[in-house]
């Protein structure tokens, strides 16, 4: 197996590294620009749009934008990387179903572990950019904030990085109850850049962020949680790192798992202790 240590794209970079005979470290690097929307800002972005009269335009409703401080500027671009990187960084392990990395010549293979890390780096200008966002903050709490994938951009507002419940009936085996799961939406979307779908499909009807509890508490759903899944970016950028060679190079296959323990978040509201019998004599 030939080992490319670094891999350039249009949407992220990558390194594969390794740590010691038996792990290696997967970083997917992206370099974003954020981009300060201001009432008076000129801009268009996936049919959502601003011509510096104060209100920004989209396809669902208007809303009115508001003036950012230095300080909250400041404050949003240091903090946006950070959320981002908890929430996705050093979260998976992927696992070879065989050995196939040789650390050595002469040595004997070994089935490597490779982590998965991910690295941010906020640019100034769209030409070094993967990604460019525009951070809007509108008066409204109801703008649906988005990741545009294909054209490497974005639109968030300044709540986006603070962690939020939404209420929504839900399937629990076979009752339906009201259940409130928390979220952090830069979580979400950044899910959505790095190629991942909603859970249940792709679109925005109430139905793809999922029907069951294991769907709905999903990051890809309305909650927080990892699953092996979500792993998949990692497993497929690895393979443009690893070059096979010969005939037994092409059975080595890696698998995702998440790394560490997870929070539950959400709540459910219709929950009822258990009803005890009471005691005989």
């Amino acid at each position: 197996m030939n080992i490319h240590l670094f891999r350039k794209a249009w949407n992220w970079d990558s390194c594969l590294l390794p740590v010691d005979d038996n792990t290696f470290d997967l970083i997917l690097q992206f370099r974003v620009r954020l981009v300060r929307i201001e009432p008076t800002s000129h801009f268009y972005a996936s049919g959502t749009y601003g011509t510096g009269n104060g209100i920004l335009h989209d396809t669902d409703a208007n809303f009115h934008l508001q003036p950012w401080t230095d300080l909250e500027w400041e404050t949003y671009k240091r903090e946006f990387v950070g959320v981002i990187r908890n929430h996705w960084n050093e979260k998976f392990i992927l696992s070879p179903n065989k050995p196939w990395y040789r650390p050595r010549l002469g040595s004997a293979l070994t089935a490597a572990n490779v982590q998965c890390s991910l690295s941010i780096q906020l640019v100034e200008t769209s030409a070094q950019a993967h990604q460019t966002y525009r951070i809007i903050h509108p008066r409204e709490t109801s703008f649906r904030s988005f990741a545009d994938p294909p054209n490497r951009s974005g639109m968030f507002t300044h709540l986006d990085l603070e962690s939020s419940w939404n209420t929504r009936m839900t399937r629990m085996g076979t009752v339906v109850h009201s259940v409130s799961f928390l979220q952090t939406t830069v979580s979400h979307e950044f899910g959505h850049t790095m190629g991942l779908n909603h859970v249940n499909g792709t679109g925005n009807s109430d139905s793809n962020y999922g029907l069951t509890l294991a769907q709905r508490e999903n990051v890809m759903g309305m909650g927080g949680l990892l699953t092996a899944s979500h792993a998949g970016p990692w497993i497929n950028r690895l393979r443009s790192h690893l070059i096979n060679q010969n005939h037994d190079d092409t059975k080595v296959h890696f698998t995702g798992r998440v790394a560490d323990m997870q929070l539950i978040e959400y709540w459910d509201n219709d929950w009822q202790p258990p009803t005890t019998a009471p005691a005989t004599t």
